[in-house]
């Protein structure tokens, strides 16, 4: 088991959900592997932890290895679901991430946006995150935190789109 993991989200202006787990990479040491997994929107808190959960589970699942050589280059997993190449794979999506570490039992949720002086490139949005965490290793979160979490980040992230 990993002491580390790390998911990125992404979400359309309905709130449907696109998760792709990070792990290991020959190249850049750590990167969004080339899966994805969606959630329709109008989902409960229970379908979102759960669907959190899957995402989780899959960081690590694979190795991605990146030929900076080869042309075309691998496609990411925003662009497998979208059909798009590059930056335009992103537009009209939204990013949070979500990181969790073992020793801590914490996760830490980061709102992202969107900044158009990298042309539409994915920045933290400064001195924002938000953390659940375990206060004693051996008692689980409760039910529901992760969900209210990973709602505030979507409002915040949300609300700089605007």
């Amino acid at each position: 088991m990993h002491d580390f993991k790390k998911i990125s989200i992404y979400f359309d202006k309905n709130k449907k959900l696109i998760g792709v787990p990070c792990g290991e990479c020959e190249t850049y040491g750590y990167q969004e592997l080339d899966i994805f997994f969606v959630l329709d929107s109008g989902y409960t808190d229970h379908e979102l932890e759960d669907f959190l959960t899957k995402v989780f589970d899959a960081c690590f699942s694979k190795e991605l290895k990146i030929d900076l050589t080869e042309k075309p280059k691998p496609q990411t997993a925003m662009e497998k679901y979208t059909g798009k190449s590059g930056n335009t794979a992103y537009k009209g999506y939204q990013c949070l991430s979500v990181n969790w570490t073992k020793d801590e039992g914490c996760y830490t949720f980061t709102p992202w946006a969107v900044d158009k002086k990298y042309k539409g490139a994915y920045t933290a949005i400064k001195g924002i995150t938000i953390k659940v965490s375990q206060h004693n290793k051996f008692v689980p979160i409760e039910k529901g935190a992760l969900a209210l979490a990973f709602r505030k980040a979507m409002e915040i992230t949300l609300e700089q789109a605007e």
